[in-house]
């Protein structure tokens, strides 16, 4: 139902520009106190921007800002703060070091005759901290707390200091699916306290969940706003994003039986306390998921298998031959890359450019001595960059400079380029909007077709249905169990990660959440 009172913060006919680009154009927005809205579009949309505009980081080129009624020009995050107005990004900003009251005390220390008063930032962190359901020590580092108690720290900065309207970035991307149900459970009662909240993900299930209120951005540009309407189905919502009509992400008929021809086979890998007796195969052109909750082991069975890892046992067989794996490069040569969760910490040197980066793992074979030749290159990587659906245009920009579906096009790219025959993902469309993912998702497809061997790790349970051909579903790092056509269900993936769950964890995986968040430790 729309709301009856005036937004506590509207924008009109705002518009930025960065040289040639239009980031923003003529885009519109209310927000209202108490309801949660959601900021939706493809990355590159705008969304950034718009949030910089709200928060005072940037000035827009024409347009107005009203806050309560009042018309405002923000020149800083000072003075958005000073009107109610706390941004959260994904990238949090804190000082590691300094204890968890400093830093959400930052820039308002309570002083006297120029001391600060620690018992006092203590005493009103930990109240704030209360509020939000978490009780941790406040005179410890911020930097040594877990991703989800850092998150509501942030929060509690603005909460602090009043804040009438929270805009989060990504909230939930570092964080465990029982630690999101508790920021849920917060933002409800922030929202039940008149508190707004403008609300960025690429998750649909949260932003249907969440919001009250919606807006689509493409390509700098207001498509859509609804008030009251909630967030529409995802088809239809694909389709505002990015301007045409998209079909469900996976194709129907693109689910196959295991061919014949073996190319991986893994059988008894061991690592003490983490991976016990892991055996599985994996056959040219098909799509074999790797699932399970939090903790149980998808990603240790991908580094163990590249060599990141040392496994305690392991046979690896690879077309029928046992191979030893030491290290990457071992994995290389037999054909097997990893493309890795953290794209931007272990996949791409962003300062280089799209060309280099794709190049890394093969560059004797363009080098003439020291050197790498560019006109040697050029064919290869051109076809590449086409391959994966980036633009010709980005052969020489820096990979830094790419929005992170194209980082992430770039390090498939990358793993690529060797002639690889067996592919590993881990987690390859976090943080990715949904009409990029569709290419991704469009390209394992094809890549399975022309008979490459594709393992996906996945915490998407709509991923992990519609892309695989066979699901293996680990718990407290062992197989519980391999699924495939009508078997491969949602709650049979469920019951087989779940299964047995409070016997086998330990008692923080089964505390109720507030427990769980109170004393968390990375």
């Amino acid at each position: 139902m729309p709301p009856a009172e005036q937004p506590f913060l509207s924008l009109r006919n705002v518009s930025k520009r960065y040289a040639n680009v239009h980031a923003l154009s003529g885009v519109d927005l209310d927000l209202y106190a108490g309801r949660c809205h959601a900021l939706v579009g493809e990355n590159g949309a705008g969304k950034s921007t718009l949030i910089k505009v709200i928060g005072g980081l940037v000035q827009p080129d024409e347009g107005t800002l009203t806050v309560g009624g009042a018309e405002q020009h923000l020149r800083n995050p000072a003075q958005a703060l000073k009107l109610g107005i706390s941004v959260v990004p994904q990238e949090l900003i804190f000082v590691p070091g300094m204890s968890v009251a400093e830093n959400i005390a930052l820039g308002e220390f309570d002083g006297r005759g120029g001391f600060v008063d620690s018992r006092a930032i203590v005493q009103r962190s930990q109240e704030v901290l209360a509020r939000l359901g978490v009780h941790v020590d406040c005179r410890a580092p911020l930097g040594t707390m877990s991703p989800a108690v850092q998150q509501l720290a942030m929060i509690a900065r603005g909460l602090s200091r009043q804040a009438r309207l929270l805009v989060l970035d990504e909230p939930t991307a570092a964080l465990s699916d029982q630690e999101a149900e508790h920021l849920f459970a917060v933002l409800e009662d922030l929202k039940s306290e008149g508190i707004g909240i403008l609300y960025v993900s690429h998750r649909m299930d949260e932003l249907r969940r969440l919001a009250e209120d919606m807006t689509v951005l493409r390509d700098g540009q207001l498509i859509e706003s609804r008030i009251g309407e909630g967030v529409p189905d995802d088809n239809r919502l694909i389709e505002l994003m990015v301007g045409r009509s998209v079909e469900r992400f996976f194709s129907a008929d693109r689910h196959r039986s295991a061919g014949d021809k073996e190319v991986l086979r893994v059988e008894g890998l061991n690592r003490e306390g983490v991976l016990s007796d892991i055996n599985f195969s994996l056959h040219a052109g098909e799509i074999l998921a790797l699932t399970g909750l939090m903790g149980s082991g998808r990603t240790e069975v991908l580094r163990c298998l590249v060599g990141v890892d040392r496994a305690d046992t392991m046979k690896l067989f690879v077309d029928g031959e046992e191979t030893r794996i030491r290290s990457p490069r071992d994995a290389q040569r037999v054909g097997m890359m990893l493309v890795p969760e953290e794209r931007k910490a272990q996949g791409l040197v962003e300062m280089m450019s799209v060309a280099d980066n794709i190049c890394l793992p093969n560059l004797r074979k363009w080098a003439k001595g020291p050197f790498v030749l560019d006109r040697s290159r050029r064919a290869d990587v051109t076809d590449m960059v086409a391959k994966v659906g980036l633009q010709a245009s980005k052969y020489g920009a820096a990979a830094g400079s790419l929005s992170g579906g194209n980082q992430q096009k770039v390090v498939i790219g990358k793993s690529l380029i060797g002639g690889t025959r067996i592919l590993l993902l881990d987690e390859p469309t976090r943080g990715i909007d949904a009409a990029v993912k569709h290419e991704i998702y469009a390209l394992l497809g094809s890549l399975a077709d022309e008979g490459c061997a594709v393992l996906v790790v996945s915490s998407e349970m709509l991923e992990v249905l519609g892309l695989a051909d066979r699901v293996i579903v680990l718990r407290s790092g062992a197989v519980a169990g391999t699924l495939s056509g009508e078997q491969a269900t949602e709650r049979n993936i469920l019951e087989l990660a779940m299964l047995g769950s409070g016997a086998d964890s330990g008692p923080s995986d089964n505390a109720p959440l507030g427990e769980q968040i109170e004393g968390s430790r990375t």
